[in-house]
């Protein structure tokens, strides 16, 4: 003897079915399988085309407060206007745009518009902030506009620092040049990153080469030496 559950008006019963009739049971949930599946599915969609849309509505007050109070932190740093209307429009997260300038611009002798320019160029300008400052506060003799850079070029600006201020604590005498290029190395070439299969070969710590741009010296204008002409054949005799 089998049994099936069925909904009946006080609660779930269970009724005997006899063998024979298995068959078209069977056939009856196999035709109306799909119809209950589909009808689901669009009830379900419908579901969430009528959900309440109030956190979408919410984020975009927040956005507008973000653009608002982003617009007003640089202005009161003494950034133009326009220039700070510009960088905050095309911000996508502004709040973490001017919380990169405030911070950068709290360490002297960081000025306002360059740390601007450098928090306009990074995906995650709060990390770069978190580089410069920390690094600056460390190392006392270092270059504001060396340190804003590499900061800037560094692709993990808070790993970046650590390694920065740790090897300049921990090797007594190392300048800040060095520290600064020894690092940004190790993250532009992650070949040479431990541990690798290549085979290690020491080589001295070298100061960075000044990588200003220089000057373009246009060589003199030359005349292009005449070609000699090769003379006319004669006429034959006779033929003329």
């Amino acid at each position: 003897m089998s049994w099936i559950v069925v909904n009946a008006a006080k609660g779930m019963k269970l009724l005997p079915i006899r063998p024979s009739r298995l068959p078209e049971i069977s056939s009856v949930w196999a035709t109306r399988l799909p119809k209950t599946l589909a009808s689901m599915v669009m009830l379900s969609g419908l579901v969430a085309i009528a959900a309440p849309i109030s956190p979408a509505i919410a984020a975009r007050k927040d956005s507008q407060t973000d653009y608002r109070n982003c617009v007003s932190s640089l202005i009161n740093l003494k950034i133009t206007t326009e220039l700070a209307v510009s960088a905050c429009s095309r911000a996508q997260y502004p709040q973490n745009l001017h919380n990169c300038v405030v911070d950068i611009s709290s360490v002297s002798p960081y000025e306002p518009a360059d740390a601007l320019n450098a928090c306009r160029q990074v995906r995650r300008p709060e990390d770069m902030a978190f580089c410069v400052t920390d690094i600056s506060r460390a190392l006392k003799d270092s270059v504001a506009g060396e340190v804003l850079d590499s900061c800037r070029r560094s692709l993990q600006p808070v790993q970046y620092a650590n390694c920065v201020v740790g090897i300049s604590r921990g090797a007594a005498g190392l300048s800040s040049p060095v520290a600064l290029s020894s690092c940004i190395d190790t993250q532009a070439f992650p070949r040479e990153v431990d541990p690798t299969f290549i085979p290690y070969v020491e080589s001295p710590l070298q100061v960075p080469q000044d990588l200003s741009p220089q000057p373009i010296t246009t060589p003199p204008f030359m005349q292009p030496a005449p070609q000699p002409q090769a003379p006319s054949p004669s006429p034959v005799r006779g033929l003329f």
